[in-house]
């Protein structure tokens, strides 16, 4: 039987994305509920909120990760539980988790976001939680610093932002031997503006990971088998994005990375980044050649796709067992809270 709860958030969410560029959700009507740092928000069950429970960690010193407080509360004002947490109660903070998971696993999906020590600390939260099997929905690291561990199976996805060149934070994430989600790597080494100390403040990256926590909550539907994981540098002149991974495809006659960008609707540069091509000298492209195309999760626009009057062929997947990607959104067939087949 679908979710109440989520096909309400899917109905708002599809209204509300509607026309978003990255999907900014305003849910601040579902819910007065408050997010102090309390055992009592996990009793939390009004049939108001979203599904999800994020946990968010400040920074070493607490008081610099100011940002990360905000997000929590406009998280919880949209819909979804969240609370910021300094960074060195996490031991308990997963033991929390294991505990909300276990008693209604479709109506507590667990959502983990972290600043500085408090990005390394998430991933110690999941590594505790991977050992109950309890799995991460979504983790997002704001510039961890260089001695985070690796990202456990447990984590569907992790979105690492980082500046490879800050000596605070600057840490690039690894998975584990076993991790089989996505790991997108976003070095904002071009943006000067966005510094360790700021990075939890920047009202775009807020936005942006806002609206991935709300399309967890509203419907969350895995990533297809397809996808992998991509690591990037936003150019200075880029505007920044946050994308949930990539799709591989094979090049076929005629095509150009170009040609292929205009056709999915994503930068050149971000389609030879993610696929390991280099700005200069690169060798030229071949028939038949992997390359990986940045993609959004995106389950709640529409469906009907238009090819283009004329340009490429789109290239086939590189795995043949996935139907290709268009280049306009999918939907799932899936009733929300349960496992479908993308179109």
């Amino acid at each position: 039987m679908p979710n109440p709860l989520r096909l309400a958030g899917l109905a708002l969410l599809a209204a509300s994305l509607a026309g978003c560029a990255f999907g900014y959700v305003d849910l601040s009507g579902l819910t007065t509920g408050s997010t102090e740092n309390s055992y009592a928000a996990e009793q939390d069950r009004s049939a108001s909120r979203l599904p999800g429970r994020v946990y968010i960690l400040r920074g070493l010193g607490h008081i610099w990760s100011g940002g990360m407080t905000e997000m929590a509360d406009q998280i919880s004002r949209r819909g979804v539980l969240a609370t910021s947490h300094k960074h060195n109660e996490w031991y308990g903070l997963a033991d929390e988790a294991i505990k909300l998971y276990n008693s209604d696993p479709d109506r507590w999906p667990i959502i983990l976001i972290g600043h500085s020590n408090g990005g390394d600390n998430i991933i110690l939260m999941a590594e505790r939680m991977n050992a109950a099997g309890v799995p991460v929905a979504l983790a997002v690291g704001f510039d961890p610093t260089r001695f985070v561990h690796r990202v456990p199976s447990n984590v569907r996805r992790f979105i690492n932002l980082y500046q490879a060149a800050n000596i605070l934070g600057g840490g690039e994430i690894h998975p584990a031997a076993n991790f089989r989600g996505q790991l997108i790597n976003v070095d904002l080494r071009g943006h000067p503006e966005i510094g360790h100390m700021n990075m939890d403040k920047s009202r775009r990256l807020q936005a942006e990971v806002i609206a991935k926590v709300l399309q967890v909550a509203a419907f969350p539907m895995p990533a297809p088998q397809a996808m992998v994981s991509i690591k990037y540098v936003v150019p200075a002149t880029a505007p920044i994005e946050l994308w949930d991974g990539g799709v591989p495809v094979k090049l076929e006659p005629g095509q150009t990375v170009e040609a292929l960008a205009t056709y999915y609707g994503v930068p050149a540069w971000a389609i030879k980044q993610a696929s390991g091509i280099a700005e200069i000298d690169a060798p030229a492209l071949q028939v038949g050649q992997r390359l990986v195309i940045p993609h959004h999760l995106n389950t709640l626009a529409p469906t009907a796709a238009v090819e283009p009057a004329s340009g490429p062929t789109p290239p086939s997947i590189s795995e043949p067992d996935h139907a290709p990607v268009s280049s306009a959104p999918r939907t799932s067939t899936a009733k929300p809270g349960a496992i479908g087949t993308w179109r």
